[in-house]
């Protein structure tokens, strides 16, 4: 028996969104598994902390499993990756002696992990938003996932953007701030209402993103609270209604801003809704099986 044939087998997930990373190493002839997490790793928020982010934790794992990178598949799931440029960038970055790298975006590991590879409607709702279907007949399709500047609508960040846009305009109107969650947000940036749009200049997704929590807190006692989560409600029931189109397949919401989102949906949109059998991550690593399995038979396995 050569070097070769002596290779263990083993798959590694990344799923990174704009908050957190986590990846899972899993040796499949014996089921090990580590995990480990880490900061943002979105390709178009801030691409060299993904790429550094992403290698540290990749390497972190496998020296954990004192395994060689010859022999481990690596499937990471990106916020971003849809850049299809940056994706390509973060991939030849990534060192050449790993078994095999596929880059595909979150919404694609989100889509396969919910449903374990099978039909499902996908919305992801976190510092960003898509949507994502996976057909009956295994087409993908991706609804929005364009990234802050330009989609993103029903997400952590652009709620945040509305708060403070709704801010400037009270401080325009009155001279300050006269709302409980204007109060409560200036208190956070910075106890004073002049620092509201020195903030916003500077601030990252993620900072847009932690004032969404407020809303969900206020929404029953303060009118721009509610009216913004009003705002809020009608972006995702848009880019769920849009996800799901014709397809006639149940919908999964996925995402740290999925369960405080889901009461305040419509009866007609909760009657799609139905739990997940797994998560972004569960996504990339069955791609990951699915790919080293193609390349030790030279053929997709699926639903394995």
């Amino acid at each position: 028996m050569n070097d070769l044939e002596n290779l263990r087998t083993f798959i590694l997930g990344v799923d990174g969104g704009g908050t957190k990373t986590i990846a899972r190493l899993i040796n499949i002839d014996t089921e090990e598994q580590w995990q480990a997490s880490t900061g943002p790793s979105s390709l178009t928020n801030d691409y060299n902390t993904a790429l550094r982010s992403c290698q540290s934790l990749i390497e972190q794992l496998r020296i954990q499993a004192n395994c060689l990178r010859t022999e481990i598949t690596v499937v990471f799931g990106l916020a971003g990756a849809g850049h299809i440029e940056r994706a390509n960038e973060f991939k030849r970055a990534i060192p050449e002696d790993y078994k095999e790298v596929e880059v595909y975006t979150d919404a694609k590991i989100s889509l396969y992990g919910a449903n374990e590879g099978n039909p499902i409607a996908v919305v992801s709702l976190g510092t960003g938003s898509v949507g994502a279907a996976l057909t009956h007949e295994g087409k993908e399709i991706q609804i929005g996932g364009w990234g802050f500047n330009v989609g993103d609508e029903g997400s952590g960040a652009k709620m945040g953007v509305l708060i403070v846009k709704s801010i400037l305009a009270e401080i325009e109107d009155f001279g300050g701030v006269n709302s409980l969650l204007a109060q409560m947000v200036v208190q956070k940036i910075g106890g004073d209402f002049e620092a509201v749009l020195p903030w916003s200049t500077s601030a990252k997704p993620t900072d847009f993103a932690s004032l969404a929590p407020l809303v969900f807190e206020l929404h029953g006692k303060c009118h721009l609270a509610k009216s913004i989560l009003i705002e809020h409600v009608r972006h995702v029931e848009s880019l769920i209604t849009k996800t799901r189109a014709n397809l006639q397949l149940p919908v999964v919401l996925l995402g740290g801003l999925s369960t405080p989102t889901m009461p305040f949906l419509s009866t007609d949109i909760k009657n799609m809704l139905v739990k997940e059998k797994g998560n972004a991550l569960d996504g990339a690593c069955f791609l990951a099986k699915k790919l080293a399995q193609k390349n030790l038979t030279g053929y997709s396995t699926y639903g394995s």
